[in-house]
């Protein structure tokens, strides 16, 4: 069906706002993965949905603002000296239609299914437009909104005795929210939100609390197919993960339930561990049947967009197998025995931007003599930093920020953590929440702590590491002379994007270092942030503290970019 905004009750200037969202906005907000949601369902709503009208003009603004405020994709018109084509003009229009698409929401009299199944569609496009302008707050407040209205539609299909349990909406939609709720899980549990901005998964109720058991509780999707011995293809496989994790969200929320005053803050008891063998197994199950399209990822029939694709499911379920066996402990320690894996996340990661590099370099610089791209900020670790024609990128699904970040604050190896942080700053990504320049500073600040000098000799920094200990992330110029790549790595198989270093200098393998010791090690304990002033506040401690002990480990500082 081929979609014409002249059947669309836009005038001129929204029109072109909804050929934007058509034509770019909805690719780049599917991510990695092909969506029906953003390229087929939204822009169907469009026609009947004064609300969704709104939400998408609103999204094609604010992405037209993203174009102006960073250099414009090759594919756009040459500039011109236009008053009315500027960020500020393309922000205006966009919280013009944000307001109009709110208010088509709160004026809404009908409660009838459509009516809610139009609320619950705009309550993604409305978290997704305040994802976008950094106000995660707003976000959260849509998603928790989005969350109750969809457990009120099962509820009225659970008393209608209909035969089978399915979904009083169409499956992509679910799907969508169940990954924007995913999405926000992780984040509360890595940024430690207060009061009222914790996203619970589990339907809040008078009910008694079930007794613990491996089963997540009632999900946002209410898909429950068994892992495969072999996936067939990536969807199938994506949407086995997002079945998996939420579950093992919700499972590790009920049995938050189940700690006490005296339990370690974050961390669930040893004994509870009987209780999660089964996502064990699972995890277990779900890598093997994966493995064959992750090996497939390097045949010339994949297309660059499923290569990427394969990547950065495989690092997020690597993600969320560490997370998993490691919230049962409360030393930090026990991220040491994943090594390997935080390597493998490190690995697919320089895949992902080398070959995003390559592709972005083809297609503004097609002459790399005639080149005059400079990188938005200086690398960190000093030497080359040539991947520089990557542009700001938001979109609404997973991708490599959170992997990363895991890496960065948890990786005690100087060198894969150093590469983790590069790899964040390699290009400016929203990927729904998660801000990646937010996520390096925020790693190189529990690093700078973790590696800080205090006299004694039981701790070997690396050479490339010279001068990060003390390193301030308020002064971008104070920079090393090594890179973390060693000399002249490419990233990516066949990428262009590199890093080079003169080779005297390069960080050496350090598997057999002596590790960082548990007393200087600390976890991230909250972070308050505001994404549109560029300010953090960030607490961190000791792991597994009980609440009001003293904390001889407490750091806090605010950093701004």
């Amino acid at each position: 069906m081929l979609y014409r905004p002249s059947v669309l009750p836009f005038d001129p200037n929204e029109g072109q706002y909804f050929q934007l969202f058509r034509e770019r906005t909805a690719g780049e907000l599917s991510g990695f993965f092909d969506s029906s949601f953003w390229t087929r369902s939204v822009l169907q709503e469009c026609h009947s949905e004064e609300a969704i009208r709104h939400s998408v003009v609103a999204l094609g603004a604010l992405y037209k603002t993203l174009e102006k405020m960073s250099d414009s994709p090759p594919s756009s018109p040459a500039a011109l000296v236009d008053v009315t084509d500027n960020a500020f003009r393309h922000s205006e229009v966009a919280f013009k239609h944000y307001s109009l698409a709110l208010n088509c929401i709160i004026n809404s009299t009908s409660s009838d299914q459509a009516s809610q199944r139009m609320s619950l569609m705009a309550s993604v496009l409305l978290a997704c437009f305040d994802s976008f302008i950094g106000d995660h707050k707003h976000a959260i407040v849509q998603i928790q909104t989005g969350l109750r209205l969809l457990e009120t539609l099962r509820a009225h299909r659970r008393n209608s005795f209909l035969p089978k349990p399915e979904e009083p909406v169409e499956q992509d939609l679910v799907q969508m929210f169940t990954r924007l709720a995913i999405q926000a899980k992780s984040y509360d549990m890595a940024f430690h939100f207060p009061q009222p901005f914790v996203i619970r998964l589990t339907p809040q109720s008078n009910e008694q609390t079930p007794s613990p058991s491996s089963d997540g509780g009632s999900p946002v999707s209410t898909s429950q197919s068994q892992i495969p011995e072999q996936f067939e293809t990536l969807h199938e496989a994506r949407l086995s993960w997002d079945t998996l994790c939420e579950r093992m969200m919700r499972f590790t929320e009920n049995m938050f339930t189940y700690t006490t005053s005296m339990s370690s803050v974050g961390v669930l008891p040893h004994s509870f561990k009987q209780y999660g063998i089964g996502f064990a197994e699972k995890l277990t199950a779900w890598s093997k049947a994966f493995e064959p399209i992750l090996m497939s990822r390097s045949t010339p029939a994949k297309s660059s967009q499923e290569k990427t694709a394969i990547a950065v499911l495989k690092m997020n379920q690597i993600m969320g197998e560490i997370l998993f066996y490691t919230i049962f402990s409360d030393t930090e320690l026990q991220f040491d025995a994943h090594l390997p894996q935080f390597k493998h996340i490190v690995t697919l990661a320089m895949e992902v931007v080398g070959d995003e590099e390559r592709r972005a370099a083809a297609k503004r610089c097609s002459n790399p003599q005639f080149c005059h791209h400079q990188p938005m900020h200086p690398d960190i670790f000093g030497g080359p930093y040539t991947a520089k024609h990557i542009k700001p990128s938001f979109s609404a699904d997973l991708g490599i920020v959170p992997p990363l970040f895991v890496a960065a604050t948890k990786c005690r190896d100087p060198t894969i953590r150093r590469q983790a942080i590069q790899l964040l700053r390699s290009s400016s990504r929203r990927e729904g929440m998660w801000d990646s320049e937010l996520a390096a500073r925020i790693g190189m600040w529990v690093m700078d702590i973790e590696e800080e000098e205090d006299g004694t000799d039981d701790f070997v920094r690396p050479p490339s590491s010279s001068g990060m200990g003390r390193l301030s992330v308020d002064s971008p110029g104070n920079r090393s002379t090594g890179s973390p790549f060693g000399g002249d790595v490419p990233l990516g198989p066949g990428g262009n994007a590199r890093w080079g270093s003169r080779r005297d200098s390069a960080a050496t393998s350090t598997y057999g270092r002596r590790p960082i010791p548990e007393e200087r090690r600390v976890r991230v304990r909250s972070v308050e942030f505001d994404l549109r002033e560029h300010v953090a506040t960030i607490s961190c401690g000791t792991r597994g503290l009980i609440p009001g002990m003293l904390d001889p480990r407490t750091r806090n500082t605010t950093i701004r970019w």
